[in-house]
């Protein structure tokens, strides 16, 4: 009986360990299931439901300012919960703020996601993320990029330029899976995942003269983030970034005086793809239009724009720029009264990259710090007009020498008479002359117009079957 018992328990250990050899090849870690997490309990207690948990890997260290996200849980009312290692919490208070994840395989869609603190017990604290359903899938993930806090002023580094850094993130890199079996129960399992970190953000704005309007000056302002990476990155075909919005206007009257007003902050997200361009509307009168790459190298930026000394400075020695954003900036004026309306931004952060490094594509999720810009344009060139040929000339499609053509002749046919009573030969010479370059121009327009119409032609002959 007993080599029996003693032949079985090898077998459920050589299984065991089979298992155990196959969930670490595929690189899946398994987790406690904490399925019937209460937010009412504290965080300590539901990590001590693992038997493997062992308090004292995670010390108190007044000097660790990091949160470092340990574990994940389904509650028990639908929501999903994380538990952090805040390892200064007893001397320094922290409080998590935001997650950058996604619920799926890939970090394709990740999103920067609210925390709520519902308890802190010694250097563990317990969130709920906010805006959070379980779904129904009998498999869900969670693919958890980074963790953000507040910016600590003597304690998190300063920008050194005229940025401000809002939060911070930590590294969190781990895909966690949730698995509900035919029973009901849930297992835990998360693997490993790659992340880029974004080193040392740099935001800001540029801004171009879109021309006159109706009693009103518009302006583009051209919204951009330049950076680094961990990453030796070869080509940056795609990025997600996000940002708070926020409209401004000022008014001023002779009888109200002067008053600025601001709407409330709206987060937004956009995906800036490296093959699209943007631009300058410039559609009033002699606004110059200027075009770009959405994603460009340090050095494109530098030589294809007036920055300012301030710009170029915080700019310098990074890899990358994101132009992601146009936004109005509209001056209007009647006399007695101005208004200005623009758009700040603020909060300005990389969620995630598409890239090639040697020969590879990489999709990854960011760590990336949020930070907000000086409020000031970044380029010398802001009031640019365009001339008056160039702006006739993209609003008609007629090119501008023919403008300045027209320019020229209508003139000299006003002058024409006067020159002819005074000067009866010069008068002749240039009555014959204007004839000259008036039937060449006729002929021109004449056989601009037939290239025109060719096209047509030959459609509707092709129709008559000719």
């Amino acid at each position: 009986m007993t080599n029996k018992r003693t032949y079985n328990t090898n077998i459920v250990i050589a299984i065991a360990l089979l298992l155990l050899i196959v969930s670490g090849s595929s690189g899946w870690y398994l987790l406690p299931a904490f399925a019937d997490t209460e937010r009412n309990t504290s965080a300590l207690t539901d990590l001590q439901k693992d038997e493997a948990f062992n308090i004292d890997e995670y010390p108190d260290n007044a000097a660790d300012y990091s949160i470092q996200l340990i574990q994940i849980a389904e509650s028990t009312d639908g929501g999903l919960v994380v538990y952090t290692y805040q390892p200064c919490q007893k001397t320094t208070y922290l409080v998590a703020t935001e997650i950058n994840m996604s619920q799926s395989e890939s970090v394709d869609g990740t999103l920067p996601y609210g925390l709520t603190l519902l308890n802190s017990d010694g250097v563990f604290c317990k969130y709920k993320v906010n805006d959070i359903t379980v779904s129904v899938e009998a498999t869900r993930y969670y693919n958890i990029s980074s963790i953000f806090r507040d910016f600590i002023n003597g304690i998190d580094k300063e920008t050194g330029n005229d940025n401000t850094t809002d939060a911070v993130a930590f590294d969190v890199g781990k895909l966690y899976k949730a698995t509900t079996d035919e029973n009901g129960k849930i297992s835990y399992t998360y693997e490993i995942k790659d992340t880029v970190e974004i080193i040392d953000p740099y935001a800001g704005f540029l801004e171009y003269f879109n021309g006159f309007k109706f009693c009103s000056w518009s302006h583009c302002h051209s919204h951009f983030v330049s950076f680094s990476t961990d990453w030796a990155i070869d080509s940056l075909k795609e990025a997600d970034v996000t940002y708070f919005a926020q409209k401004c206007y000022y008014h001023y009257s002779m009888s109200s005086g002067a008053w600025t007003s601001k709407d409330n902050p709206v987060k937004d997200i956009v995906t800036v793809k490296g093959e699209e361009k943007g631009s300058n509307e410039a559609d009033g009168f002699l606004g110059k239009q200027y075009e770009w790459a959405r994603i460009q190298t340090v050095d494109e930026f530098i030589n294809s724009e007036s920055l300012t000394d301030e710009v170029k400075q915080g700019v310098k020695g990074k890899q990358w720029v994101l132009r992601f954003l146009e936004t109005p900036y509209v001056e209007s004026s009647t006399g007695v009264s101005s208004s200005d309306s623009w758009t700040e931004l603020s909060k300005v952060t990389v969620l995630r990259l598409e890239f090639y490094k040697n020969g590879r594509l990489y999709n990854l999720g960011a760590v990336s710090d949020k930070v907000t810009g000086s409020g000031k344009p970044g380029n010398t060139n802001t009031d640019e007009t365009a001339s008056i040929w160039e702006w006739l000339e993209r609003v008609t499609g007629i090119p501008q020498w023919v403008w300045i053509m027209l320019a020229a002749l209508i003139p000299l046919a006003i002058l024409l008479p006067v020159l002819s009573f005074i000067f009866p030969v010069v008068g002749q010479v240039l009555l014959i002359a204007l004839k000259a370059i008036g039937k060449a121009f006729l002929w021109l327009l004449r056989g601009l117009w037939w290239l025109i119409c060719l096209p047509f032609k030959w459609i509707y002959r092709k129709i008559r079957g000719e």
